[in-house]
C-alpha cells in the first residue's frame, strides 16, 4: 500500500473556520490512511514557526490554497504558493468566495469546487464542499496510481525517460545532432518507445535526412498504431520527397485518430496545393482555421491557394489577417509578395519579400519570388543575384534555373543562359518551359538544329511555342533586327505557324 500523501494547507488566518471545516471534510481519507494533513496549528511550542512551515511545506505532495481576498493578499500565502511552485508540487485552488483570483498566478491550476464556482455560492454550502472533497479524492487516487507505476518501472526504463527529455530540451536549443544521439540513447534502453523514435525521425527529418525519418517514423507507427503524431511526421517526410499520395494518406490517417489536429490539416492542404488541387487545399486550410483561429499559417497558405484560383482579393485578405496574427511570419510576406507580382504590383512586392528575407535569411523561395520581379522589371543584375542566392540555398529546384536562364537570355549572356536551362532539364526532364528557352537561346548562337530539337520538344510537350516567342518579340522580323541574324525559314515557320 502507498503511504499517506502530504497535504499542506495555505490559508489566510481570517479563513480560519473554512480550514477548520475542510479538515473536517478531510477526515474519512486521513483515517483510510490515503492522506495527512499539515497547517500551521500543527506547529509545536518552542518551533521556529517560518522554519516549521517551510520544512513541511518541503515535505508535501500536495498544496489546497484556500483562496479568498484575504489570501490573494497575504504575503504569508504567497511566499508559500511561490515555494510550492518552485519545487513543482501539485496544487489545488479551493475558491471560498468570490474575488479576483482569476487575475492571481492561482489561476493557472484547475480549481474546486466545479468551474471555480464559490462555496459560498453553494446552496446548501455542504454541496460546494461535498464537491471539493470528492475533487481531492480524485487527485489523490491519480497520484497513487502514478506512484504505483513510477515504483514497477523498471531502472532502464527511467533512464530512457530522461535521454528522451534531454532529448526534447536539445531540440529546444537547436542542438540537432545532440538530440539525436539523446534519442538513440533512449532507444537503446527501451527499444519499445514509439515516442523517442517519433521524435528521432522529426529531427532527421530537419536535417533533410529523410529515409531516416521515414524509417523511424515507421518504427513508431508499428509500435503504436494510435500515434497520431506519428502519421502526421511521416507525412512531413513524404511531402518533402514529393511522394504527395503517400503524404495525404499519412495525414488522413493522423485526422482521423486526431480530429481536432490543426496542423495535420494545414500540411494536407499544403500537398494537394503541390498537386494543384488548389480546392481541396483550401477545404484543408479553412478546416485547420476553423479548428485554430490563431493559426496564422494557414491563412498564409490559403492566401497562396486563393492566389493560384485568381482570387487576390481574398488571397491578399487572408495574407493581411496571418501578418496581424503573426508580425513575424516570413512564409505571410512572401506570399503576399507573389500575389502583388502577380497584380504587377512590383514596389509593393519587393517591399514583402525583402521583409521575408530578413525574418529568413535563407529562405529560397522568397529569393527566388523576388527575382522573377526584379526581371519583371528589367533589373537583370538583381534578377541574376536574387536567383544565384536562392539555388545556394536549394540547388535542386529547376524551376528557378529556368528563371536565372531568362535573366541571363536578356542579359545577352547567352552561354550562362543555356547552362541554366540545361541544368534545369537534368534536375526536371519534364519542365517544358525549359526547353522552349533554351530552343530560344539557340537561336542568338544560330545552332539551328539544336533550336529545331528543343523547340519541337516544347511544342510535343503542350507549350504553344508561338504565343512564347511572341512573349519577348513583337514578331520575327523585330527578333532578326534586334540580333542582325537571319532565321532558317523552317525555324521561322515554327514560330509563327500554329
Amino acid at each position: 500500500m502507498n503511504k499517506p500523501l502530504k497535504v499542506f494547507i495555505t490559508y489566510s488566518h481570517k479563513n480560519t473556520i473554512e480550514k477548520d471545516e475542510l479538515i473536517t471534510r478531510l477526515t474519512l481519507l486521513k483515517r483510510e490512511g490515503i492522506i495527512s494533513i499539515w497547517h500551521d496549528n500543527e506547529i509545536l511550542p518552542g518551533d521556529k514557526w517560518r522554519d516549521a512551515i517551510f520544512s513541511n511545506l518541503a515535505d508535501s505532495d500536495l498544496l489546497l490554497y484556500l483562496t479568498s481576498a484575504y489570501s490573494l493578499e497575504s504575503e504569508n500565502c504567497n511566499k508559500e504558493l511561490a515555494a510550492a511552485l518552485n519545487s513543482e508540487m501539485r496544487i489545488i485552488p479551493i475558491i471560498l468566495e468570490h474575488c479576483d483570483w482569476k487575475k492571481h498566478e492561482i489561476s493557472e491550476f484547475q480549481a474546486l469546487p466545479d468551474r471555480g464556482n464559490p462555496i459560498d455560492k453553494w446552496q446548501p454550502k455542504s454541496d460546494g464542499w461535498q464537491n471539493v472533497v470528492e475533487g481531492i479524492r480524485g487527485v489523490v487516487d491519480k497520484m497513487h496510481s502514478q506512484a504505483e507505476v513510477s515504483s514497477d518501472t523498471s531502472e532502464g526504463e527511467l533512464l530512457a525517460e530522461l535521454a528522451f527529455l534531454q532529448g526534447n530540451f536539445l531540440i529546444m536549443i537547436g542542438q540537432i545532432d545532440g538530440a539525436i544521439e539523446a534519442y538513440s540513447h533512449a532507444i537503446r534502453l527501451n527499444p519499445r518507445d514509439a515516442y523517442a523514435y517519433n521524435n528521432r525521425g522529426t529531427v532527421y527529418g530537419v536535417k533533410g535526412e529523410y529515409n531516416r525519418a521515414f524509417e523511424d517514423c515507421t518504427k513508431a507507427i508499428k509500435l503504436k498504431s494510435t500515434l497520431a503524431a506519428a502519421y502526421y511526421n511521416r507525412g512531413n517526410v513524404s511531402l518533402n520527397k514529393d511522394k504527395f499520395d503517400c503524404a495525404i494518406e499519412d495525414y488522413t490517417k493522423a485526422i482521423k485518430l486526431n480530429p481536432e489536429f490543426a496542423a495535420a490539416y494545414t500540411n494536407r492542404g499544403n500537398t494537394h496545393n503541390k498537386k494543384g488541387e488548389i480546392d481541396c487545399a483550401i477545404e484543408d486550410y479553412t478546416k485547420a482555421i476553423k479548428l485554430n483561429p490563431e493559426l496564422g499559417v494557414a491563412y498564409a497558405n490559403r492566401g497562396n491557394a486563393q492566389n493560384k484560383k485568381g482570387e487576390v482579393d481574398c488571397a491578399i485578405a487572408d495574407l493581411a489577417k496571418a501578418i496581424k496574427l503573426n508580425p513575424e511570419l516570413d512564409v505571410a510576406y512572401a506570399n503576399r509578395g507573389n500575389v502583388y507580382l502577380s497584380k504587377g504590383k512590383l514596389d509593393c512586392a519587393i517591399t514583402d519579400l525583402t521583409k521575408a528575407i530578413k525574418l529568413n535569411p535563407d529562405y529560397a523561395e522568397a529569393y527566388a519570388i523576388r527575382g522573377n520581379v526584379y526581371l519583371s522589371k528589367d533589373e537583370h543584375d538583381l534578377a541574376i543575384s536574387d536567383l544565384t542566392k536562392a539555388i545556394d540555398i536549394n540547388p535542386d529546384d529547376a524551376q528557378i534555373y529556368c528563371n536565372r536562364g531568362l535573366a541571363y537570355t536578356r542579359k545577352g549572356e547567352i552561354n550562362l543562359a543555356i547552362g541554366d536551362f540545361t541544368k534545369g532539364i537534368d534536375i526536371d526532364p519534364n519542365n517544358a518551359d525549359l526547353y522552349c528557352n533554351r530552343g530560344e537561346a539557340w537561336l542568338y548562337l544560330k545552332e539551328w538544329e539544336r533550336a529545331r530539337s528543343d523547340i519541337t520538344t516544347a511544342k510535343n510537350m503542350g507549350v504553344d511555342i508561338v504565343a512564347s516567342f511572341r512573349n519577348d518579340y513583337e514578331s520575327i522580323e523585330d527578333f532578326e533586327k534586334k540580333l542582325s541574324i537571319q532565321l532558317p525559314r523552317d525555324v521561322a515557320a515554327m514560330l509563327t505557324q500554329r
